[in-house]
């Protein structure tokens, strides 16, 4: 009996993840039609069946690394969610804790991170593949709702200012996790920070 042959949605997932890999692994120069035919095992010539060009290539993975990162922001304000029907408020503690088990979820994924950071130094001659994996793209968009959201529950101080510093430490703790050391207590530095925002008020 013979398997069923993918679907199209399912074959661009395969491309999505190869490329990933690819960038993660050689860099972003490495990236080729034939390479990513070669890294998913499939025919050659399905992905330039999928991905005309090589724009049209990158932009395929960028949208599944922006889609796996909303996701992450969504499942986080479920979790914030979820702690607020039990209770009213957060202490400091627990939202330190819910923002570290984000980071360690993100940099789990080290060929989505790599490729992530790869991509964002490779694409200024293509800024609105650039924008979905920076702080112009939707996910930063859910993600300073959900930061607000979260400052203010804890009683902490919600501005602009202090929620792109949280957004900030955050994804300085992703690469950091992810680059540079894989044991330091998340934890403790996001709690630091997070009693350091009572002690003074940011810039206006």
């Amino acid at each position: 009996m013979s398997s069923k042959a993918p679907s199209g949605s399912e074959r661009r997932e395969a491309i999505a993840n190869s490329g990933i890999r690819i960038i993660a692994r050689d860099g972003v120069r490495a990236l080729t039609h034939r390479a990513v035919d070669r890294e998913a095992g499939i025919p050659q010539g399905s992905t330039s069946y999928h991905a005309k060009t090589r724009l049209a290539l990158v932009d395929l993975i960028v949208d599944a690394l922006a889609a796996r990162s909303k996701a992450d922001a969504e499942e986080l304000a479920a979790s914030l969610s979820t702690m607020s029907e039990r209770e009213h408020r957060l202490d400091v503690e627990e939202l330190a804790a819910l923002i570290a088990g984000l980071v360690e979820t993100l940099a789990s994924r080290r060929d989505d991170m790599r490729a992530r950071y790869a991509l964002i130094l490779e694409l200024d001659d293509a800024p609105h593949l650039r924008a979905k994996l920076t702080a112009e793209s939707e996910v930063h968009a859910i993600t300073r709702q959900v930061t607000a959201s979260a400052l203010a529950r804890t009683g902490l101080p919600d501005s602009d200012a202090r929620v792109e510093e949280l957004i900030a430490l955050t994804d300085s703790l992703v690469f950091y996790r992810t680059a540079i050391n894989e044991t330091a207590s998340l934890q403790t530095i996001l709690a630091a920070y997070l009693h350091g925002t009572t002690l003074t008020q940011p810039d206006l």
